[in-house]
């Protein structure tokens, strides 16, 4: 397995795979990934603000994380999305990505990464997973995604 930064044109409809395997993501969340990852490709890192990170498989993109600066701060960052493909889960892939992003968001001078996920019962595992890494819970916002679905903000220092 290699890591890599960025994304090709040939990496979206894998992005896209890797999405709809785990099952935790709106229709509407897929479709936002792809039109930034369509923009990513077009313009490019530096003009839209959209880093990547992807773990390949052979020559498949198996599992991507996806940050930005928050350009209302002046060291916050945020983790947009973070997946790894259902039949690759379990593998620490999810945390390997986590720490290669910490890493690349320190190397730009940030110095806390926000994360924003629901608080449906289907994120457990993945709410345990930012507690496991360090990530503190700072805020929730009820039925912020839908009814009992709340927005569950957290965030490390990095």
């Amino acid at each position: 397995m290699e890591i890599s930064e960025r994304i090709s044109r040939e990496d979206i409809r894998n992005l896209e795979k890797i999405l709809v395997s785990t099952g935790y993501f709106y229709d509407f969340e897929i479709r936002s990934a792809m039109e930034i990852a369509e923009h990513t490709v077009s313009e490019g890192t530096e003009e839209n603000g959209y880093f990547w990170i992807k773990i390949i498989e052979g020559d498949e993109t198996i599992a991507f994380a996806c940050y930005g600066k928050n350009e209302f701060s002046l060291y916050s960052w945020e983790l947009y999305w973070i997946a790894v493909r259902q039949d690759f889960r379990n593998c620490k892939l999810g945390k390997a990505l986590l720490h290669e992003t910490e890493e690349k968001i320190r190397q730009k001078g940030g110095k806390i990464l926000w994360i924003e996920t629901s608080g449906r019962p289907l994120y457990k595992s993945t709410e345990e997973f930012y507690k496991r890494n360090g990530y503190k819970l700072q805020a929730s916002l009820e039925d912020f995604y839908g009814p009992g679905d709340p927005k569950q903000i957290y965030a490390r220092t990095l």
